[in-house]
């Protein structure tokens, strides 16, 4: 690496590692807007700074781990009229209800940098294994128990994806998870019980991509495993992957 090449990515380093320090620990926009939580402001701030290549996808999951880690549990449900909101959304049939939060409004007529969603799922069903491409997201669990799996990302084709298993715990209310552009990429949440998240999705973050986003369901009975511990894993349309694991 070069000099000028080291000081550039040790410069960006610092930047990101300055930023996300300011983003935790600033109510730079607290004085903005009454109606939004001071923490939901700091995530648009971390958000806006990954869409601005100001912080990396794991800088970014890095700091919203550490911003959940200072929310109370009770105050994010009220903040969200979690009892209200999930009367409303339900839960379906097969695979997850969804229903956006009044955060989505945004602040000051300005949508936030992120699309926060309230996702329901009942006992025995799941949110479907599936990766992603250009996009990025974070899951805090707020109620019932989920069994996660998480993968990351190693290649792509149109038949499958290659990923290699990176998580395997139980979720409970309070806990986060969240995907990068490669690693914990490929997620797959089942509902032992009645159970919901808040999502923050960030989609588009290569401006230049041919897709804003793209979601990759996986057939994971289906998968090959490797030598390696890599799993070969075929890509399934969405009605098929809703039908089998759903």
């Amino acid at each position: 690496m070069s000099d000028i090449t080291r000081r550039d990515a040790l410069t960006a380093a610092g930047m990101g590692a300055c930023f996300l320090k300011f983003a935790l620990g600033s109510r730079a926009f607290a004085q903005s807007s009454a109606k939004l939580p001071d923490y939901i402001l700091r995530i648009d701030e971390l958000t806006a700074a990954l869409r601005g290549q100001i912080i990396t996808d794991e800088e970014w999951r890095s700091g919203l781990d550490q911003l959940y880690a200072q929310i109370s549990l009770i105050d994010l449900l009220k903040d969200i009229r979690f009892d209200e909101l999930a009367t409303k959304t339900g839960f379906a049939e097969k695979g997850v209800a969804a229903r956006p939060t009044h955060f989505a409004q945004g602040v000051n007529g300005k949508r936030l940098a992120f699309w926060p969603k309230l996702i329901a799922v009942d006992k025995g069903r799941a949110i479907i294994p599936h990766g992603h491409t250009n996009m990025v997201s974070c899951h805090f669990t707020l109620s019932g128990r989920f069994h996660l799996r998480q993968y990351d990302q190693i290649a792509m084709s149109d038949q499958s994806v290659l990923v290699e298993p990176s998580v395997d715990r139980i979720a409970m209310p309070g806990d986060v998870s969240s995907i990068g552009e490669r690693s914990d990429n490929v997620h797959w949440f089942i509902a032992e019980e009645p159970s919901h998240t808040l999502d923050i999705i960030v989609t588009g973050l290569d401006p230049e991509a041919e897709k804003t986003f793209d979601i990759l369901n996986l057939d994971m009975d289906e998968a090959l495993p490797q030598a390696n511990g890599q799993l070969e894993v075929p890509r399934l349309g969405v009605s098929e992957a809703v039908a089998k694991y759903g």
